[in-house]
């Protein structure tokens, strides 16, 4: 997006925030307001400027497009607030509610549109200034004819309009920043998820097909010496090479089911469903409101560790339900039972981390209390859980944790911690 051509994230949360500090000012400015200065078309004025203030403020994502696409729309604006300060005056509480539209025109146009903005409003101020002088005591009041009414005043259009330009400017350069570390963060993805496949070949697809090539170079001999071994030969053959398609297969769908730009807690129900749906076993799942602000790599390995988690209840649990539950915890923030592991990179950062508890009633096994590192060897070595090294190391690689409790008998949990980010977040907000 060129920041240039539409409004950024940022510059409409600031605008909404003038708008709405620009409407509590109309509405102080009426009611002090002297009572001998009061009458129909100023009160018909001031309301109609409080009411486009307000319209403006809450509606924003609808004015924008036309406001950018026929700036000619803010003179009217200029010209409804002037008509109010030829009655109020240029000291009252109305003027500085004109200085926040100079703020307003620099983060809403280019620099030029800008400064024709505020050079137009310095014009109708000091017409304004003549008229209130002249409604005031018909001549020039000597409490007008001061440095601040004259000089200061009106210079604090092109310093608002500054502001904004600047704010503007710094905004978009923000935007770029932002946009430039998505696209490293894609990079550093792919180029991740390139290694993982790479890996996950070796450990699966490639170590059947092996074992499948040695199998068959072997049966020339055993049809010549023993047919009946040839045959459960052929046997292993075929199994292992249909294992390896499957293997395949679950590479392939390991690949496609997640996007990025589908909401994390979204994802998890994707894959709870389809596991729920092929094992029978009855899951649930538990999620914060809102969704979770992790970066691709994170959201990556996240769904990828769920998905073996469950891979592992459905081969070892022998479970009767499962439950998933997503929280956001703050940064600093101690979980009972999950201890710091040494697969953690580095803390969670200020933006908190996601926490999810992958929780199974079904036979569970003897883990030793958490230690150092919650996914020990010995885990793996009493329950053949290979799968929960990789889990650890996948959880490792974006700063996150893993850690397993479990007991005989009383069922599995896995809780898993993952960074979120700061930035993610800021770049899903949209326009207010």
């Amino acid at each position: 997006m060129n920041p240039s051509s539409a409004l950024m994230p940022r510059s409409a949360r600031l605008i909404r925030l003038l708008m709405q500090l620009r409407f509590l000012l109309t509405g102080i400015a009426l009611l002090l307001l002297p009572a001998d200065r009061v009458s129909l078309p100023i009160i018909v004025l001031t309301l109609l400027f409080a009411t486009l203030t307000a319209f403006v403020a809450w509606y924003w994502e609808r004015v924008t497009p036309y406001l950018l696409e026929h700036p000619l729309l803010v003179t009217m604006d200029i010209f409804c607030a002037t008509a109010i300060l030829m009655v109020d005056g240029p000291t009252g509480p109305f003027f500085v509610a004109t200085v926040l539209t100079a703020t307003v025109a620099g983060l809403l146009f280019h620099r030029w549109g800008a400064v024709a903005a505020v050079s137009f409003q310095m014009f109708c101020y000091y017409s304004a200034l003549l008229s209130f002088s002249a409604i005031d005591s018909g001549q020039p009041s000597e409490s007008l004819l001061n440095f601040q009414v004259i000089a200061v005043n009106p210079l604090l259009y092109p310093v608002a309009g500054f502001v904004g330009i600047q704010l503007r400017r710094i905004f978009a350069q923000l935007s770029l920043e932002q946009r430039k570390r998505e696209e490293a963060e894609i990079a550093a993805a792919a180029a991740e998820e390139r290694a993982r496949l790479a890996r996950d070949m070796h450990d699966s697809v490639v170590k059947t097909l092996r074992g499948a090539a040695m199998a068959a170079q072997s049966l020339p001999i055993w049809v010549q010496k023993d047919p009946e071994r040839a045959v459960a030969t052929a046997s292993q053959v075929a199994e292992a090479a249909e294992r390896a398609a499957q293997e395949a297969r679950d590479l392939i769908t390991d690949l496609r089911e997640e996007v990025a730009d589908v909401p994390f807690t979204k994802a998890v129900s994707a894959v709870l469903d389809e596991w729920g749906e092929e094992t029978g076993v009855p899951v649930r799942l538990h999620a914060a409101a809102g969704d979770f602000s992790l970066l691709i790599a994170a959201r990556q390995e996240g769904i990828a560790i769920l998905s073996e988690a469950l891979t592992n209840i459905d081969r070892h649990a022998n479970a009767d339900s499962v439950t998933v539950t997503l929280e956001h915890r703050p940064a600093g923030a101690a979980e009972t039972g999950v201890a710091s592991s040494a697969h953690t990179a580095k803390d969670p950062p200020r933006a908190g981390y996601l926490l999810m508890r992958v929780r199974d009633d079904g036979q569970g096994f003897e883990a030793p209390v958490p230690g150092p590192d919650p996914v020990s060897d010995e885990i793996v070595e009493k329950t053949g859980h290979y799968g929960l090294r990789g889990m650890a190391e996948r959880a490792q690689r974006v700063g996150g944790t893993l850690t397993v409790l479990s007991t005989p008998g009383s069922g599995t949990e896995v809780l898993l911690q993952l960074p979120c980010s700061p930035y993610a977040q800021e770049a899903q907000e949209a326009v207010p």
